[in-house]
């Protein structure tokens, strides 16, 4: 069983506030309950934050530890962690362990600062894709790619090729857990189911605009809690020059002239552009593999 006050206690560690990056600290380690289930604990954690990465289990080191994996979780301890599962959070990782003390096994959360991951620039040549990867600090999963052929045989069309690139690197997640991105053949957040399932919904949200595949129609490829659809406007008979718009009101509509790659990057980092996003000092991406 987990008490949803001691989870509650760990976000309260958390500074995941808007503003300029907060001063480096020393990690903060709560003893969790005893009797406390710690697989529970680690569901709840993810339920908030994505799915973790183990990067210790028996004692081994399961991924390479370093500052992009959550090494400042790690740190505190030697060769007492059995067991340590990492979730980047803005300017924290958030850390679950057993350890053992004094011969006796116990959990532990632990808060440790992350440092911005971008912090030394983007390079100008890189692919929108890889900017965001340096951006988030996200290090690439194994996964199940993503059936392109199929996916752009239902729809009918071919499909940007900087979406295609950003989904294959990243997956079904989120970023800053603000922005989740529509994959193909994920369920709930299917791209392509999508497309073809909600038509009774976007009708009447999207006047005047029409709905793909109507004549420059618009096709969802993101979706936000604040209620926001992120589209492409189609109708360019290159898939790579179609526009982003984003719906941010009932009625209340806004173009980017520029590809979903390049929109998510300025999401992330143009104050001018007004989302929350960019007054976050350290961006992450939150998986929900």
């Amino acid at each position: 069983m987990v008490e949803p006050a001691f989870v509650n206690t760990v976000w309260q560690h958390l500074r995941h506030a808007l503003g300029p990056a907060p001063a480096p600290r020393p990690p903060v380690i709560l003893d969790v309950p005893e009797g406390m289930d710690f697989q529970g604990l680690v569901d709840e954690v993810s339920g908030r934050a994505g799915s973790p990465r183990t990067l210790i289990d028996d004692g081994r080191r399961v991924e390479p530890v370093n500052t992009r994996t959550g090494q400042p979780l790690v740190e505190p301890f030697g060769e007492e962690l059995l067991e340590m599962r990492a979730w980047p959070y803005w300017n924290d990782w958030i850390g679950c362990a057993r350890v053992v003390r004094a011969g006796r096994e116990q959990a532990v959360v632990v808060v440790a600062h992350r440092a911005d991951p971008a912090a030394e620039g983007l390079p100008e040549g890189a692919s929108w894709a890889e900017k965001l990867r340096l951006l988030t600090g996200w290090e690439p999963l194994p996964r199940t790619p993503v059936d392109w052929q199929a996916a752009e045989q239902a729809l009918g069309t071919r499909l940007p090729g900087d979406y295609k690139e950003i989904a294959d690197l990243f997956g079904y997640g989120s970023f800053d857990t603000y922005l989740e991105l529509l994959v193909p053949g994920i369920r709930g957040l299917d791209l392509v189911q999508w497309a073809t399932s909600d038509a009774a919904y976007v009708d009447d949200l999207w006047r005047p605009h029409a709905r793909f595949p109507e004549p420059e129609g618009l096709l969802r490829w993101g979706s936000s809690e604040q209620e926001l659809d992120f589209v492409w406007q189609t109708g360019a008979p290159d898939p790579d020059e179609w526009t982003v718009l984003v719906r941010t009101d009932f009625d209340t509509w806004e173009r980017y002239d520029c590809g979903m790659g390049e929109f998510l990057v300025r999401l992330l980092t143009d104050v001018a552009l007004g989302y929350p996003t960019s007054r976050i000092a350290a961006h992450c991406f939150a998986d929900y593999a």
